[in-house]
């Protein structure tokens, strides 16, 4: 085997270790050897990908692959996939553009004036003929520091690894994204090169108007990480405020009910007097007065997970207010092996949207049926509500099922239609099941929703492992 080929094998062996890596600060890869192995060989195609002005085949062809592998290789939404993508193939190929069009031309510099006995036009491939192998190691060397500081940069200034934004941010981004491809894209398609080479100092070179605007390109890079850390943070921190929120209310109600537990403990032997006076029928009434009190009727622990309690604590509370039942039948021992914000999103905002609903119907028809359980490996949450001519209030047509299905189903559909708020402001809500959505698919679960004989039906399932 030729040295050289050896050498370029082992640059770029290295070269793709460090965009793998540098990736995985943004994107989650599959477990699984066969689909690390794939976005290992995709990096490396990407890395070596020779990408020459007015040559549209190559780019298109490895950016096409490059998209195909992330699919199947990494976690998360559709258009973090795309967003994430797309920012790779941007920068790697701008960097390889500007590494094959101006690399070149600069080593036909160096022979222009290290030979001016030859009467040579150097057109940009000169070099690359007479000394090829000089030509080729030098290439791929120069992809090594870039793969280099790419790493570093991602690694520092990247967000934290658990972080989350919702489609509607990935979609902004990626309208971020598509400025800088889309140069890389033009200068390829769009440019021949015969027509734009600047002859000087008898060499071909591209002409230094492409050359900024592939930098343009490779540096847009750290504006986009920086969206990417600033959204994250703001999101992170808005879900932490909200979990703060919930259990500041969580605690005031429990302590609520510790102060009215030593009330009842401290008047206790006046009750046990009264009663004692009281005739048969008085006595019975009076009981059912005093076990009417919130210290035994409000319970602060529906589980063993002490976020749900709080979520659960604080709804009910306000679902009292308005009038609304809530029947619950939950079963889940230990703590959820989830985000503590994620587990808040799901129950706070599916309990929302059923709040919402009962309050435009009459009070005696105002319930919501929860249940929540956690066994054999499954996280399980549904809840139902009745609802106002649902149709003509979401103007969306939603699957139908003509039997109520079981809690736990064994076929989910993971295709369904979002219904919109009936909110007068749909600017700024009817996020909150798109948000339980997205926590749902995070996590490899799924979320049905469905509408039988006036009840709508939230159900979802994670995966706990």
């Amino acid at each position: 085997m030729n040295i050289y080929i050896l050498i370029e094998f082992c640059i770029l062996l290295c070269s793709s270790w460090l965009i793998m890596h540098a990736m995985e600060y943004l994107i989650k890869i599959a477990d699984g050897r066969f689909k690390r192995f794939l976005m290992f060989t995709i990096c490396w195609v990407l890395s070596g990908m020779v990408i020459f002005i007015g040559d549209p085949f190559n780019i298109l062809a490895s950016t096409l692959c490059f998209l195909i592998t992330i699919f199947i290789t990494c976690e998360g939404t559709l258009w973090k996939k795309i967003t994430i993508g797309t920012m790779f193939a941007s920068t790697i190929l701008s960097f390889n553009a500007l590494r094959d069009n101006y690399l070149i031309s600069l080593i036909d510099i160096v022979e222009q004036f290290k030979y001016p006995q030859m009467q040579v036009p150097y057109d940009g491939t000169t070099s690359a003929m007479l000394h090829p192998n000089y030509t080729l190691i030098l290439r791929v060397l120069m992809s090594l520091p870039f793969s280099f500081f790419l790493y570093i940069g991602i690694r520092k200034f990247a967000p934290d690894k658990d972080y989350t934004l919702s489609d509607s941010l990935w979609k902004l981004l990626f309208l971020l994204t598509a400025t800088p491809f889309g140069i890389v894209l033009t200068l390829t398609i769009l440019f021949e090169w015969r027509y734009h080479y600047v002859y000087f100092f008898n060499i071909y070179v591209q002409p230094i108007e492409h050359l900024v605007l592939l930098l343009i390109a490779i540096l847009s890079f750290i504006s986009l990480l920086w969206c990417i850390t600033v959204l994250a943070r703001q999101q992170k921190l808005e879900q932490q405020n909200m979990f703060m929120e919930i259990n500041r209310k969580y605690y005031e109600a429990m302590e609520q009910q510790h102060f009215e537990i030593r009330r009842l403990k401290h008047d206790l032997a006046n009750h046990l007097q009264v009663l004692s006076a009281l005739p048969e029928k008085q006595r019975d009434a009076y009981l059912e007065n005093l076990t009417e009190n919130t210290a035994f009727t409000q319970s602060l622990s529906y589980c063993g997970d002490p976020t749900v309690n709080a979520v659960l604590t604080v709804k009910k509370s306000q679902m009292e207010r308005y009038g609304i039942r809530m029947e619950s039948e939950i079963d889940i021992s230990a703590k959820l092996p989830f985000d503590r914000t994620d587990i808040c999103a799901l129950y706070a905002n599916a309990l929302d949207n059923a709040v919402e609903a009962c309050m435009k119907l009459e009070e005696d028809k105002r319930v919501i049926t929860l249940k929540s359980k956690a066994q054999k490996g499954l996280f399980c949450l549904e809840v139902s509500n009745p609802v106002l001519n649902f149709s003509e209030n979401t103007h969306e047509n939603m699957p139908l099922d003509s039997t109520k299905h079981d809690f736990i189903k064994s076929n989910l559909k993971k295709s369904y239609l979002i219904p919109q708020t009936s909110k007068s402001d749909k600017a700024n809500h009817g996020f909150g099941l798109k948000g339980i959505k997205e926590i749902a698919e995070r996590y490899h679960g799924s979320l049905e929703l469905q509408s039988t004989n006036g009840i709508f039906d939230l159900f979802l399932y994670i995966p706990l492992t």
